[in-house]
């Protein structure tokens, strides 16, 4: 490997071997104080233990019991301040340590470590108590950081796009005392599902989180309430697919009134939440009461209405709710 920077180092990529630019470019990049590999050129990212499974076969256990015998302290060096392209700039896809939590070889690594198995069984039982892990939208992976300052003992949701690239991730609190509830990596944001979308289904639901989304088939999440100029971008090119927008059924919430009314006033379809389900704050309620792993996308469009008439739906079920 080749020093590239203070802490970084690069290489010819083992895994995609550069493609046609093999001998000549050195696209894998290493960097040490985040440690994790980086590849600009098939857009892959691997932790340490990740990238010795990847060209070694070996299974997590065994990387771990052979590198146990090493004791390895990154240093960077003090050197004057340099300027690093960007190219070399540091990209890390999830937050530093991350764990998969349907990952049994990870999970058991920790047993003997009470304080982090026991908050890992917590993670857990919590992604069962909502249905996540049987979810019919859900997420290909599931993680937990108690390494990450930032995203400590939260679950992490990854976002991947249309070409199943991971591109960034929100975590949401496990604790009633970590505030604030969400948290989204910093950047543009895809969104959550579009590496899901089904062409036989003529319609694209637009949730306000991931975790309501994973319960409807070709749905997407903004990790918020307004789309970024890049999702807005990305369902404007959606073409020949009717968009739905549900957002969760928040009584009282005088923004969210004022945000629905305008989409309904602008011709866009908005899911109005029957009567009958009035007691359910959102659609990840409803499953976990019902015991669903599926929400049915025909009865969100049934429910879905836009103009005077999606106005006038609105407003009465508000004042019959209030």
């Amino acid at each position: 490997m080749y020093k590239t920077g203070q802490s970084a180092y690069n290489a010819e990529c083992c895994i995609c071997n550069e493609g046609k630019s093999s001998g000549r470019k050195r696209r894998l990049f290493y960097f040490t104080q985040k440690r994790y590999f980086y590849c600009f050129n098939c857009s892959q990212s691997w932790t340490e233990a990740q990238w010795l499974q990847k060209v070694t076969n070996y299974n997590f256990i065994d990387i771990l019991r052979d590198c146990s015998q090493f004791t390895v302290e990154f240093k960077p060096e003090v050197t004057k301040k340099s300027i690093v392209s960007e190219e070399t700039k540091e990209i890390h896809p999830l937050p530093i340590g991350c764990i998969d939590l349907e990952n049994e070889e990870q999970i058991n690594f920790y047993s003997s470590q009470k304080k982090v198995y026991s908050k890992l069984q917590h993670a857990i039982e919590y992604c069962n108590s909502r249905r996540l892990f049987t979810a019919v939208n859900r997420s290909r992976h599931l993680y937990v950081s108690f390494e990450d300052k930032k995203h400590t003992n939260r679950l992490v949701i990854p976002f991947y796009d249309k070409d199943n690239q991971l591109v960034c991730y929100q975590s949401r609190s496990l604790l009633s005392s970590q505030f604030p509830k969400y948290l989204t990596k910093e950047g543009e944001k895809c969104l959550f599902g579009e590496d899901k979308i089904d062409p036989t289904i003529p319609y694209i639901f637009i949730f306000e989180g991931p975790i309501d989304a994973m319960f409807v088939r070709n749905a997407v999440a903004m990790a918020g309430t307004d789309a970024s100029t890049k999702q807005q971008q990305l369902l404007n090119n959606s073409i020949g697919y009717e968009k739905i927008f549900v957002y969760d059924n928040d009584k009282g919430n005088t923004s969210l009134t004022k945000k629905i009314k305008n989409k309904l006033k602008n011709k866009q379809k908005v899911f109005v939440w029957p009567e009958k389900f009035n007691r359910f704050k959102d659609i990840n309620e409803v499953c976990c009461h019902l015991k669903l792993d599926e929400f049915s996308w025909k009865f969100i469009v049934e429910n879905s209405f836009s103009e005077t008439e999606g106005l006038v739906k609105y407003t009465l079920t508000q004042k019959l709710s209030g």
